[in-house]
C-alpha cells in the first residue's frame, strides 16, 4: 500500500498563458487609468469639489473577487482565460491607487506610486518565471496530463493539446497514467470552428512583416545600436546627475533617495555594459551575457527608481529598454546555438576499424 506524502504543488498546463494574461491586462488597464483620468481632469461623481468619489480600488477589488468565483465554481480553458483577465484588469485598477495607501499626503498623485506600481509588476514576471521554469514534484507531469484531460472533458482538446498530454505521459507504465492515456484517447477533439478567410496579400505582407521585424532583430546593426544605447544611457545620467549636483540644481529634489539609487544603477549597468563590449570580440557569448545582464538591472531596478523621479514620462525608456533586452537576448541565443553546433562538430570520431588498420 502507497503511502500519500505531501508534495510541492502542481502548475497547471496553462500557467504560461494565464500568467501571461494576468500581467499583460493588468499593464495595459493602468496605462489606460492613468491617460484616461489625466485627459478628463480627474473627475468626480455629482460635481467638481463636492462631488461622491467611488475610488476605483474598488472596481479593481471587485473584478479581482469575481475572477477568483470564476476560477473556483467553473472549469473550462475559456473559464480560467477569462478569470485571469478579470483578475488581471481588477489588479491593474488596485494597484493603480497605491498612491492613497502608501502616501505623505499626496494621495493618487503621490510621487514614488507610479514607482511602486512598477515594482510591484516586476516582481510579479521575475515571479512567474521563476513558477513556470522551477522543476515541478515527480508526478507533475501527470498532473499537467490531468489537467488537460479536465478541460478536454468540458470543451474538448485540440490536437495539439493531446499530443503534449500524451508525450508527457510516453513511456510510463503506472496505473493512473495508462489510465489517462485511455482517457484522452476518448476525449472528443475541439469543435471545428469556421475558418475566416484571409486574403493572400494581407497573409503575404504579414509574413513579410514578421520576416524583416526577425532580421532586423538579427541585424548586427541592430546590436551595435542595442550596446551603444546601453553605454551612453548610463553615461549620460551620470554625467547629468552630476552636472546638477555641481551648479547646485538638486538642492530642493523631494526624492534623494531615488536619485541615489538611479545613480547606482546606471553605474552598474555601465559597467557590465562596457565589460560586455570589451569581451564581445573574444567570448561573444560572455560579452552578450554581460550585456543582457546591463539591461536587466535597468530593466529590474534602476526603472523602479526612474519612475520615481520622472513618473510616467519614464515608459518611454522603459519600451526601449524591453525592445533592447529582445534584441540581446534572440543573439545570445543565437550565439549559444552557434558555440553548441561547434562544438558538436568537434567532437573527436572514433576510428574505423578500416582506418585502424591502414
Amino acid at each position: 500500500m502507497t503511502t500519500w506524502r505531501p508534495s510541492l504543488p502542481s502548475r497547471t498546463a496553462t500557467t504560461g498563458t494565464d500568467l501571461r494574461v494576468f500581467l499583460l491586462a493588468g499593464i495595459a488597464t493602468v496605462l489606460f487609468t492613468r491617460w484616461l483620468l489625466a485627459s478628463t481632469g480627474y473627475p468626480k461623481l455629482g460635481g467638481h469639489g463636492t462631488g461622491l468619489h467611488i475610488a476605483h480600488m474598488l472596481w479593481g477589488g471587485l473584478l479581482m473577487a469575481a475572477g477568483l468565483l470564476v476560477l473556483l465554481v467553473f472549469l473550462g480553458r475559456r473559464v480560467r482565460l477569462c478569470g485571469a483577465l478579470a483578475g488581471g484588469v481588477g489588479f491593474g485598477l488596485f494597484i493603480d491607487e497605491i498612491g492613497k495607501v502608501v502616501s505623505d499626503g499626496g494621495g493618487y498623485l503621490y510621487r514614488p506610486a507610479a514607482g511602486l506600481i512598477y515594482l510591484a509588476f516586476a516582481a510579479l514576471v521575475v515571479l512567474s518565471r521563476w513558477v513556470v521554469r522551477r522543476p515541478g514534484p515527480p508526478q507533475a507531469r501527470t498532473a499537467r496530463a490531468a489537467d488537460l484531460a479536465l478541460t478536454g472533458v468540458v470543451s474538448g482538446l485540440t490536437d495539439a493539446q493531446r499530443r503534449s498530454a500524451l508525450r508527457a505521459l510516453e513511456g510510463s507504465s503506472r496505473p493512473v497514467d495508462l489510465a489517462l492515456v485511455r482517457l484522452l484517447e476518448c476525449v472528443e477533439p475541439t469543435p471545428a470552428r469556421p475558418r475566416v478567410r484571409v486574403p493572400d496579400a494581407v497573409r503575404h505582407a504579414m509574413a513579410r512583416g514578421r520576416t524583416a521585424v526577425a532580421a532586423l532583430c538579427a541585424h548586427r546593426v541592430t546590436l551595435s545600436a542595442a550596446l551603444t544605447w546601453t553605454v551612453l544611457q548610463g553615461a549620460v545620467l551620470l554625467v547629468g546627475v552630476g552636472r546638477d549636483l555641481v551648479a547646485g540644481r538638486l538642492r530642493h529634489e523631494p526624492e534623494w533617495g531615488a536619485v541615489i539609487g538611479l545613480v547606482v544603477c546606471s553605474a552598474v549597468m555601465l559597467g557590465l555594459a562596457v565589460a560586455g563590449a570589451v569581451r564581445l570580440r573574444r567570448d561573444r557569448v560572455r560579452g552578450l551575457e554581460l550585456l543582457r545582464a546591463s539591461l536587466l538591472v535597468d530593466l529590474l531596478a534602476g526603472q523602479f527608481f526612474d519612475f520615481v523621479v520622472n513618473q510616467f514620462s519614464a515608459l518611454t525608456n522603459w519600451l526601449v529598454g524591453l525592445f533592447l533586452l529582445v534584441v540581446v537576448s534572440g543573439a545570445l541565443r543565437r550565439a549559444r546555438q552557434a558555440d553548441a553546433g561547434v562544438q558538436r562538430g568537434s567532437r573527436p570520431r572514433k576510428a574505423s576499424s578500416v582506418s585502424a588498420l591502414s
